[in-house]
């Protein structure tokens, strides 16, 4: 008899610890074309950054990929649900959230090497290359963290 008051404090920490992880586990997958629009969409910035060498029209196609982020900025969330945060994150996510932002340093710092050593128009493609494989790889890391985390908690 004693036992039954801790398992339903077990049972009780179990279903917030499943709540909290809803967020993370519950969502729709990505759409199939996300990494590659990604790659695309930084290759076209690092490509309307090089024409501004050259050109001020540049800035109109500047402007319009920056829409276009929003403009996906505002649609994701809604398909997605709630965006992702570091805070509150199952454990399995620590690793991949942690790597998230010294991979997005690299890219950058790659992409602008290629840019001072080859040409801006290389870089173009640098980015587009880097930025779709590592959104791919990222989505794949996400999807076995919470893969895992649903194993964990049942």
């Amino acid at each position: 008899m004693d036992s039954e008051p801790a398992d339903s404090a077990t049972e009780g920490q179990r279903v917030d610890e499943r709540t909290a992880a809803a967020p993370y586990v519950d969502v729709a997958p990505p759409p199939w074309w996300l990494a590659a629009a990604g790659g695309a969409w930084a290759g076209a910035l690092v490509a309307m950054l090089a024409l501004t060498e050259r050109s001020s029209a540049s800035v109109v196609g500047i402007g319009l990929l920056l829409l276009a982020q929003m403009a996906f900025v505002t649609w994701y969330p809604r398909r997605h649900g709630a965006l992702p945060s570091r805070t509150g994150a199952p454990p399995e996510f620590a690793t991949i959230f942690a790597r998230y932002p010294f991979v997005l340093l690299a890219i950058m710092a790659l992409t602008a090497a290629v840019w001072l050593l080859l040409d801006a128009w290389v870089a173009a493609g640098t980015a587009a290359v880097l930025v779709g494989v590592g959104l791919a790889v990222y989505l794949r890391a996400y999807a076995d963290a919470a893969a895992r985390t649903r194993q964990r908690l049942g």
